[in-house]
């Protein structure tokens, strides 16, 4: 099977659900998708996840889960879930997630970056959002 990686390094709501949406696509095409976050991406995969709009305020964040809603996409926590459930394998930046005390949501691997570099090293195809 083909490999994807995908590093997620912001916990910004865009990038997030396009990271995910993308990552599940690999997936059904039948690539072995690994998600690497770091940084405020972390917060994606956590117990009590967080999200922003980068320059948007918090009215423009809640107007903008509205309309996903309103268009019958899934909340960015519950893409999460699914990409799990679909055997997308994700990792923690272990040494970010314990600055932030951070703790993931199960089934969830702690990793480092040399992890992240390994596992792009033979990737047919590597992403950051």
């Amino acid at each position: 099977m083909p490999k994807a990686v995908f590093l997620l390094s912001d916990n910004d709501l865009a990038r997030a659900y396009h990271a995910l949406t993308v990552a599940i696509t690999a997936r059904s095409a039948g690539y072995d998708v690994y998600l690497f976050t770091t940084g405020l991406g972390i917060y994606i995969f956590s117990r009590k996840p967080r999200t922003r709009l980068i320059g948007i305020p918090a009215l423009a964040r809640w107007y903008v889960a509205r309309s996903l809603k309103r268009l019958g996409a899934k909340p960015l926590e519950e893409l999460a879930r699914d990409a799990l459930k679909m055997g997308i394998v994700v990792y923690v930046d272990e040494p970010v997630a314990k600055m932030l005390g951070v703790e993931p949501i199960e089934g969830v691997k702690y990793a480092g970056a040399l992890s992240f570099l390994a596992l792009s090293k033979d990737a047919d195809l590597v992403l950051t959002f």
